[in-house]
């Protein structure tokens, strides 16, 4: 299976992990709502929400694992690639097995009233250990489907996940209209969490017996060595919660609810227009960690720069053009006129632009397990940001707080940009070329869709979506030629003639 075709796959399969998230989301409520009526669905949601940092026993330690072993895979180091798995998976099994019996103690507490729940409290207690059972039982599953990336399928991973989602989108919604219990509800959803593992263990024998996971070798001094580089992948996450939560917080007190609302909304839309970057930018991660653990650093220069043109152009593209139609996607989506503001959006707007382009220069950092630099400079900056909010927003609101974060993001990129140099500097093939014609572009675009906007944004909606769409031309025109995508088309074309020859 060629380079392409494993990362079409992927992509393949995220795309269907986005559909299947949606019908989750649109099923799901209206059957709960008319089986259970609002308030004992917000229970159950409660419930639910109280479990969900379970989630987050995982330490990390499958993102690094999965991605230490797949090297060690294509390495053929299998004596060590076995010793490694089974020292992680007892790590792992230890910690989930701890967090099971810990969870018992949910049968003393007073959840019922903690919660304000209307279910009897045994009811309560019960459904809540069902879904930390079902949570626990999730990490573990994760583990499992992210063996796959270590025999380059890392889209058959994808399509078990997407798989075991939609089976629970299928017999929850079964059981919300025979109007289950809420501890049966939960008890079959741990169900299928534990069929799923049996399944994917079952496919692995199978296909891969090589690989099969053991739990009977052990190596006491690989517990640091995995504990370690894993905690950093936590502090990564950790960072999502001090630039996109504590905001929040601090905005709520500083500048108000309707601050707040707005705020969201236009996190939000420029969220989307980021979500359709990173797809493909995600779909490279298995093959990253294939060519790193291969030494294949011919062919991993060629991925970076062929992305890089790809995703450098399509940044001002997308960004740009939702930013002048911004204000007719506030009134036909939420009839909010209001919630527009021409600066904040402008701000939010070289926000998301460099976000696009820090998320993809970051993902070869963690695709190599070589993050842990990469997890200081986030956590520690979003720290400094954290504590930034609190007199920006004080001096101007939601605007202060745009600058810090746009600043904090900047800083981010350029020390990222510095660490993928320090990864390909032995290469001699690294340059920032295309770095300098991105700035460029951007900020040209930038001023320009700002200086338009502010003509635009209260005009007839067929004026503004043109104006849009115009931006959005004008911008891939432009990339089309500083990107140099003209070489990219022919390979690419190239290839597919050969393959359809």
């Amino acid at each position: 299976m060629g380079i392409l075709t494993r990362i079409v796959k992927v992509m393949a399969a995220l795309l269907t992990s986005n559909v299947v998230n949606l019908t989750t989301k649109l099923l799901l409520p209206p059957i709960f709502l008319y089986r259970y009526g609002t308030t004992l669905y917000g229970e159950w949601l409660a419930l639910s929400g109280a479990v969900a940092y379970l989630s987050t026993l995982n330490f990390g330690i499958q993102t690094y694992v999965t991605q230490d072993l797949t090297v060690r895979y294509q390495r053929h180091d299998l004596e060590h690639y076995h010793i490694q798995q089974s020292t992680s998976l007892r790590v792992l099994l230890g910690i989930l097995g701890s967090a099971a019996a810990v969870c018992l103690v949910i049968f003393v507490l007073p959840v019922q009233s903690w919660l304000r729940l209307t279910i009897p409290q045994h009811v309560a207690a019960l459904a809540l250990y069902f879904l930390a059972l079902q949570v626990l039982l999730g990490v573990l599953f994760g583990y499992f489907t992210g063996m796959y990336m270590v025999l380059s399928r890392a889209h058959a991973g994808v399509l078990w996940v997407n798989g075991l989602r939609l089976t629970m989108v299928v017999v929850t919604s079964a059981g919300a209209w025979m109007r289950f219990s809420f501890p049966a509800l939960a008890a079959f959803q741990a169900s299928i969490y534990g069929l799923g593992i049996l399944l994917v263990l079952l496919h692995i024998r199978r296909i891969a017996p090589e690989i099969f996971p053991q739990v009977g070798l052990w190596d006491r001094s690989a517990v640091s060595a995995i504990l370690r580089p894993s905690s950093y992948f936590g502090l990564i996450n950790m960072s999502t919660f001090l630039s996109y939560e504590v905001p929040v917080l601090i905005l709520q007190r500083e500048a108000g609810p309707f601050v707040v609302v707005a705020f969201t909304v236009m996190r939000t839309m420029f969220s989307m227009c980021r979500q359709i970057l990173a797809a493909p930018t995600q779909a490279l991660g298995p093959e990253i960690t294939r060519m790193f653990g291969r030494e294949e650093w011919r062919e991993l220069t060629a991925i970076y720069s062929y992305s890089e043109r790809l995703i450098f152009s399509l940044i001002p593209i997308v960004n740009l053009g939702v930013l002048i139609i911004s204000p007719v996607l506030l009134t036909v989506w939420l009839h909010k006129p209001a919630l527009f503001s021409v600066l904040p959006y402008v701000m939010m707007a070289a926000i998301s632009m460099t976000l696009s382009a820090k998320e993809h220069k970051f993902q070869f950092q963690l695709s190599t397990n070589t993050h842990e630099q990469l997890a200081r400079i986030m956590f520690f900056s979003y720290v400094a940001l954290a504590a930034l909010t609190i007199p920006m927003a004080h001096w101007r609101g939601m605007l202060g707080f745009l600058y810090a974060w746009l600043a904090i993001e900047i800083f981010q990129l350029v020390q990222i940009i510095r660490l993928n140099q320090e990864l390909f500097a032995h290469t001699g093939e690294h340059r920032l070329t295309y770095v300098y014609r991105l700035a460029g572009l951007c900020l040209f675009g930038w001023v320009s869709s700002g200086i338009l906007l502010r003509h635009t944004f209260t005009d007839p909606f067929w004026i503004q979506l043109t104006a849009g769409f115009a931006v959005s031309f004008a911008m891939g025109g432009m990339a089309f030629l500083i990107f140099d995508l003209r070489t990219i088309v022919q390979k690419f074309s190239t290839r597919i003639k050969k393959r359809l020859a």
